[in-house]
């Protein structure tokens, strides 16, 4: 299966899946309201009777401060339910009913991919290295917006939508569904990204 096309269901199984009903489902104490926010406790990180997390209905994702972690409907069936990310939205997918999508042609990005792969090699830049530099700056980040008066460089859906991406490689990695090859080049682009983004916002 294409790297591009599981993207594309996995994006599509996201903005389908209300977070709010599936976590009502799994036990937690929400309602199903992508209108607001609302705390809850987060129980991935052991036994936990206060409010830990948050759930932003408006980009349908949570964020536990104990976990530090921000998930999706995706990550959420995956650590439940024990599976992989792909089963993951096998699962979702038979859950919302939603049809295939249709193939295409994937083939450039995919070389694409291969060949940001193939530099991360030639330069011996290892994946925990480059997930230890991304994290500091990241951790930087949310640290200045949490600070109490600091606004910080970035907004906050910003910064959790990053948080989003790096979490996923983090656990594809750790899972072995990418190598740690293809995650330093994941880690790398999203690095770019974020520095991008801090420049914008100067």
């Amino acid at each position: 299966m294409s790297f591009e096309r599981l993207r594309a269901r996995a994006n599509r199984v996201k903005a389908e899946c209300d977070l709010g009903a599936l976590l009502q489902e799994y036990g937690y104490d929400v309602v199903p309201d992508r209108q607001r926010e609302q705390q809850f406790a987060c129980n991935l990180h052991g036994a936990d009777n206060k409010p830990s997390a948050r759930l932003y209905g408006h980009n349908n994702t949570t964020y536990c401060w104990v976990c530090q972690k921000t998930r999706d409907p995706i990550s959420y069936v995956q650590e439940i339910e024990q599976v992989s990310f792909k089963d993951a939205i096998e699962m979702l997918e038979k859950k919302l009913g939603l049809p295939s999508l249709p193939w295409s042609d994937d083939l450039k990005r995919e070389v694409k991919i291969e060949d940001e792969i193939d530099e991360i090699n030639r330069r011996h830049v290892s994946y925990e290295d480059e997930r230890e530099r991304l994290r500091k700056i990241l951790d930087g980040l949310t640290g200045d917006r949490l600070d109490e008066g600091s606004e910080g460089d970035l907004d906050v859906q910003t910064l959790l939508a990053f948080w989003e991406v790096f979490d996923r490689i983090d656990y594809g990695v750790a899972r072995e569904n990418w190598s740690e090859a293809k995650g330093a080049a994941g880690l790398e682009k999203l690095r770019l990204r974020v520095m991008t983004k801090l420049k914008e916002a100067a």
